[in-house]
């Protein structure tokens, strides 16, 4: 039972990190193009590095997500899951951020929950795989 959770909790931080790392190259890439403008104070960037740091972000999500799905190095992630979650909690409640209402605010607690499984997932990572030799 325990067993079958821990797989599905790092399959769903997989999931989840991969699909923000490529949400957040597609925020990039629609904000090069300049077909779209956003509001993105929750980030830590000024306004003349944005684009350089959500790419930066979104390139090191990709890195740390594969390295850790291949098994290759696997140490690095819990602390991107880490990151992440310190990341959102910071914008979102002690940034420049502000919810225009309710429901934005009810985004925002679920992106924190489902940051805070992820990082559960990211943390399952470490543990040793049972009957192998070397995880």
């Amino acid at each position: 039972m325990l067993r079958g959770l821990g797989l599905l909790l790092r399959f769903y931080s997989y999931l989840f990190y991969l699909t923000l790392s490529f949400f957040l190259l597609f925020i990039a890439l629609l904000s090069a193009l300049g077909s779209h403008s956003f509001d993105l104070s929750m980030f830590p960037f000024g306004d003349e590095h944005m684009l350089r740091g959500i790419v930066g972000l979104a390139l090191t999500g990709l890195v740390c997500t594969l390295l850790a799905v291949t098994r290759i190095f696997k140490y690095l992630y819990p602390f991107w899951a880490l990151a992440v979650l310190y990341l959102v909690l910071k914008g979102f409640f002690f940034g420049a951020y502000y919810f225009p209402g309710d429901e934005a605010l009810r985004h925002a607690l679920w992106l924190i929950g489902a940051a805070t499984l992820a990082l559960v997932g990211a943390i399952w990572v470490l543990k040793p795989r049972r009957g192998r030799l070397y995880s």
